[in-house]
């Protein structure tokens, strides 16, 4: 029984600022959220109201967010939990350089361009919210 995707859902203090921050620096586009107050699904960038959930995508890469407040009301034992994470999500894109270069330089680096001893071309960064990405190309 095989699994079909996966789409990390981490937590933040600020979804929208989160958001912004995903399509601004990283080029991701926003496909929907919840707002804090009601409920309501919204489809279209920027949200006017407060979010407590969003989902970004790129190609088949998707990543969710939600606030810490709305996850620890859905999974009380992550109250005390804080955003950031001991992990990293890997994401392989076809261009490395075009990515690396739309970076700005306010992008807190972990590792520049590097080649790795099992053969992909890679970067990593820390997010606004300290959660560590990822992104790698097959070196030529």
């Amino acid at each position: 029984m095989p699994l079909t995707s996966l789409a990390p859902n981490l937590m933040v203090n600020d979804v929208n600022r989160t958001v912004d921050y995903y399509r601004r620096v990283l080029g991701f586009d926003f496909a929907m959220g919840v707002t804090d107050e009601g409920r309501q699904a919204v489809f279209a960038w920027p949200a006017t109201e407060t979010l407590c959930y969003a989902m970004v995508v790129s190609g088949p890469v998707q990543i969710m967010f939600q606030s810490k407040k709305s996850l620890a009301a859905e999974l009380p034992s992550l109250e005390n939990a804080k955003p950031g994470g001991a992990f990293t999500l890997y994401i392989e894109c076809d261009d490395l350089d075009a990515r690396y270069a739309a970076l700005d330089e306010d992008t807190a680096f972990l590792k520049r361009p590097h080649v790795t001893f099992y053969g992909m071309r890679e970067f990593y960064i820390k997010d606004i919210n300290g959660y560590i990405l990822a992104f790698a190309q097959k070196a030529a």
